[in-house]
């Protein structure tokens, strides 16, 4: 009696930009480096965002979730400008579009919101797990800006080096269990143009490796 083939792993991405490291999961799909998966749905907060035309080019579904119908749903109130309100239902709405794609991983390739409860507990709930791309090492630069930063104390001879990984998402902001990760030497860079270069072409190899990773340890649980 023949074993049945496994069926691919089903991946949604969530981007905001021009989609470079969704490029890079796009092409590891179904070779070693990414064996047995596919991207099934890629989600943009935004409009324009180039990664949209590629996910379409590849025949991937695409679907723009703004933020601004929510701001003008839920404005805020007393002067205040962090529409938490309209987060949250952001957020819901937003684990509402992934978990109706059953994927069996989410995939954070610069997306540039932070998400809140209101999307981890109902995806998390459905044992989804989140990964995110982070241009820092584990225990080191958190949160936006950190080329720059980094950039910032390397020309205040405060640091030489800096990294990238792949990591779990949890609500406090880039602290969840690193995947992989990856130093990165800033020497030899004369600018912070060149840092992000240098940076960047680095993130598309380990993001493969970091969804690769995560998706090995769910099947080894059973759940992929």
């Amino acid at each position: 009696m023949s074993t049945p083939t496994p069926q691919p792993a089903r991946i949604t991405v969530l981007i905001s930009g021009s989609g470079s490291n969704l490029g890079a999961l796009i092409s590891a799909c179904n070779t070693p480096a990414l064996p047995r998966a596919r991207i099934t749905h890629v989600i943009s907060d935004r409009k324009d965002a180039y990664g949209l035309t590629r996910a379409a080019d590849a025949s991937i579904k695409t679907t723009y979730h703004g933020i601004v119908p929510y701001k003008k749903k839920y404005p805020d109130h007393a002067g205040k400008s962090d529409f938490h309100d309209a987060r949250r239902a952001y957020d819901a709405d937003l684990a509402n579009l992934v978990i109706a794609g059953t994927p069996d991983i989410v995939v954070c390739a610069g997306f540039m919101r932070i998400l809140t409860p209101s999307f981890l507990d109902p995806v998390k709930a459905q044992a989804i797990p989140i990964i995110n791309l982070h241009p820092s090492k584990p225990g080191d630069l958190i949160g936006a800006g950190c080329i720059q930063r980094a950039w910032d104390e390397f020309e205040a001879n405060k640091r030489t080096e800096t990294g990238i990984m792949i990591h779990y998402v949890v609500e406090e902001v880039d602290m969840g269990e690193p995947i992989v990760h990856e130093t990165i030497s800033i020497q030899g860079c004369t600018s912070l143009s060149d840092l992000e270069t240098r940076i960047h072409e680095r993130e598309h190899s380990l993001i493969v490796k970091g969804t690769n990773s995560a998706l090995q340890k769910l099947s080894k649980h059973g759940k992929a």
